[in-house]
């Protein structure tokens, strides 16, 4: 069961580091000028809708042309990712004996 659990948070690692990657993928890809774009674009904001949503109510600054729409909810991921999860791994492991 410990093993399970510590498997469990290294898969939650996994895909917070890939929704963060997807996150600034959007943010990037909506900076860069180019008709080319539009398809990729509106595949990637329609992928990460339900956390851009969240992030608008939540962490929601404009400066200028710079909106955090996305940015600063892929920095919260990542933190919990980096700073969080491996202790969980760490518990699960102990868990074991």
């Amino acid at each position: 069961m410990a093993l399970l659990l510590s498997d469990f948070f290294y898969l939650l690692t996994f895909l917070l580091d890939l929704t963060s990657l997807v996150l600034v993928l959007e943010w990037l890809l909506h900076i860069v000028p180019s008709v080319a774009l539009n398809g990729i674009r509106k595949f990637v904001f329609n992928l990460t809708y339900p956390l851009l949503s969240w992030s608008d109510r939540l962490f929601s600054i404009r400066w200028g042309l710079f909106n955090s729409r996305g940015l600063l909810t892929a920095v919260l991921l990542l933190a919990i990712s980096c700073l969080g999860l491996p202790w969980l791994i760490l518990y699960g492991y102990a868990l074991r004996g």
